[in-house]
């Protein structure tokens, strides 16, 4: 039975954790380091950092933060926000993080990503893209926090980003976040096909049937779980149980 992995998904903005609704209208939810405590010890398989604002603002996130957070805690870590050059992603490793997640700047420069896995490996490379249905029901990619769209289609991006080298990727529905609705099943079924890397869902958890559904109808290998965690009564320990339950591979809480 494939092992699904259950991934908290920590949004950074002014160095406070902030979840959203389809990347705005954000609401401070807390302080990084104490909530990476509490999802360590519910027994979270790794935790996922991104500064939604780094890009934006031409910056990269915050190291300390990082730092702080590997500290206190023993999950994998995979940090992202702004970088964009091999230096910005050694900063990011060096502070304790596993893995390096790239957008806005693995869509505009796909060569980055082949520097990045030469020299980090494959393993420490995680690329990110996040995507729109348009009028027609075709999937756009949008980079700078959902702001600016990519007229190359979704398809020739993730063989671009998987042939240039990245060893897993994290696609999140723009539609679906933080509305707590369920995953956009469909778009993970279609781009699970097309990719020879592990595949991170983002964008939709609300329940314990959503995660449950997505994990049996697709070939996502996990799931990235945000305002579901933070503002519903929700935790890792229970979800895990659920899923056991449904008989989906999942490690021990």
């Amino acid at each position: 039975m494939p092992i699904k992995r259950i991934i908290p998904l920590f949004l950074l903005k002014r160095g406070r954790l902030v979840k959203g609704t389809r990347f705005s209208d954000f609401v401070d939810v807390g302080d990084p380091v104490s909530q990476a405590m509490i999802y360590d010890a519910q027994g979270a398989d790794e935790l996922l950092i991104v500064d939604v604002e780094a890009s934006k603002t031409g910056k990269m996130i915050d190291t300390k933060i990082i730092s702080q957070m590997i500290e206190k805690c023993r999950l994998p870590i995979g940090a992202g926000g702004g970088i964009k050059t091999v230096e910005d992603a050694r900063r990011c490793l060096e502070a304790g993080a596993d893995k390096i997640i790239i957008n806005t700047h693995a869509a505009l420069n796909f060569s980055l990503v082949k520097e990045l896995a030469c020299e980090f490996g494959s393993q420490s490379v995680v690329g990110s893209l996040d995507v729109r249905k348009d009028a027609n029901g075709d999937y756009e990619v949008y980079i700078y926090s959902g702001t600016r769209r990519v007229i190359e289609k979704l398809e020739s991006i993730i063989k671009k980003l998987t042939n240039y080298g990245v060893g897993e990727l994290i696609v999140t529905s723009i539609d679906k976040e933080g509305t707590l609705s369920g995953f956009d099943y469909d778009l993970y079924k279609r781009i699970s096909s097309l990719i020879p890397v592990p595949l991170i869902a983002s964008g939709g958890a609300g329940s314990y049937d959503d995660i449950a559904r997505l994990f049996k109808e697709t070939d996502c290998d996990a799931c990235a779980i945000g305002k579901m965690l933070f503002l519903r009564d929700y935790d890792i320990i229970r979800i895990k149980s659920y899923l056991r339950g449904e008989k989906v591979g999942v490690r021990e809480a």
